[in-house]
């Protein structure tokens, strides 16, 4: 954010500039130049992000109406007369940015709008880029907190390290994840011994055969699907510790990553969101305006391009497609996750065990 920060800054021919990015996890702020924080700037500044839609252009404008608000982000304006730019825009993150910048001696003229609003994403990608280039020297609580999802470091005695916004709301609540005396607990004994486990077995595979990681579910409770995703701590002076991601279900972008993966059109795209939702092919047919029997040939036609058997495997692929660990890694999924929970094909929600080991 401070990248981005500086980068707007010099573009916008500014010495202060204001950064927000409004996620699930909630606003995090940052700024360049001598101006303070002031608090009661957050309410305006996540309305003003929620005003665009995930598919909005980035949005660049002057401000001249907003003066008091703008000064509490970037500071008193000089003595001489100075102009001050707003912007917005959805970034690939999943998050909606939004950045205040000024005092410009002169104000944006209509016609530079254009080109600068097209420049906003490249530069945010570019800081993006450059701050992830040298992760071994970053402070592991600094790129923990830039984690969409909950995030938890521990080493393989469940010893917490570090814990980003999101992981402290999980802990928090006490259903899929706890804290107990520093350590990691999960709901119940089986999922806790399970991390334990797959965090042994991540340390030894990565540090031998390179970057490995590997799901293990901590609810399959129908109203509560949830995994872990878990592998090494991506920087050279953490050995021995992993990183525990907790993917949080967006039915929505669940769909669009799948699509995204595998070529999916509109049409299939938005069935597949609505089996996220656990409806059956009747409900979908009739919030589409398709037959129940329509519905089933999609699905089928779906999962063939998918290269799946099964409906349940919708909800698998949707977590293999939020992995923080990168694409291409080595991947391996705790053996209770396949063979013991499985979602019957009729209806997507209707979870049924195999054998002795019921979900607990």
């Amino acid at each position: 954010m401070e990248y981005f920060a500086k980068a707007m800054a010099e573009l916008l021919g500014c010495r202060r500039c204001y950064v927000a990015m409004l996620s699930a996890s909630g606003l995090e702020e940052a700024r360049i130049g001598d101006a303070p924080a002031d608090p009661s700037c957050a309410a305006m500044v996540e309305r003003f992000a929620r005003k665009g839609t995930a598919e909005d252009v980035a949005s660049l404008e002057p401000i001249n109406s907003r003066t008091s608000f703008v000064r509490k982000l970037i500071g008193a304006e000089p003595p001489v007369k100075s102009h001050s730019v707003i912007g917005r825009f959805a970034s690939d993150e999943r998050t909606t940015v939004v950045f205040v910048a000024g005092w410009r001696p002169a104000a944006l003229a209509a016609s530079e709008i254009p080109g600068l609003a097209h420049t906003v994403r490249p530069l945010w990608k570019a800081a993006h880029s450059l701050a992830r280039q040298a992760p071994g020297q970053v402070d592991a609580q600094l790129w923990l907190e830039e984690l969409t999802f909950p995030a938890i470091v521990v080493d393989q005695g469940l010893h917490i390290y570090a814990v980003n916004r999101g992981g402290r709301v999980l802990l928090a609540k006490r259903e899929l994840l706890r804290m107990e005396g520093g350590r990691l607990a999960g709901s119940c004994a089986s999922v806790t011994e399970s991390l334990r486990g797959a965090i042994g077995k991540v340390l030894i595979e990565s540090g031998t055969h390179g970057w490995f990681n590997t799901t293990v579910p901590l609810s399959t409770d129908r109203q509560q699907f949830a995994f872990a995703k878990i592998g090494a701590v991506p920087t050279h002076d953490k050995l021995g510790q992993a990183l525990i991601v907790v993917p949080q279900f967006d039915d929505v972008q669940g769909a669009h990553c799948i699509a995204s993966a595998f070529g999916l059109n509109w049409a299939e795209e938005r069935i597949v969101a609505r089996i996220l939702q656990f409806q059956c092919p009747r409900d979908i047919g009739a919030e589409l305006g398709l037959t129940e029997a329509t519905v089933r040939t999609y699905t089928k036609r779906i999962m063939l391009k998918l290269g799946i058997n099964r409906q349940s495997e919708f909800f698998l692929l949707y977590h293999l497609t939020q992995s923080p660990f990168g694409a291409g890694r080595r991947e391996n999924w705790v053996s209770r996750s396949a063979s013991d929970c499985r979602l019957d094909e009729e209806g997507p929600m209707r979870l049924r065990t195999a054998g002795k080991h019921s979900p607990e």
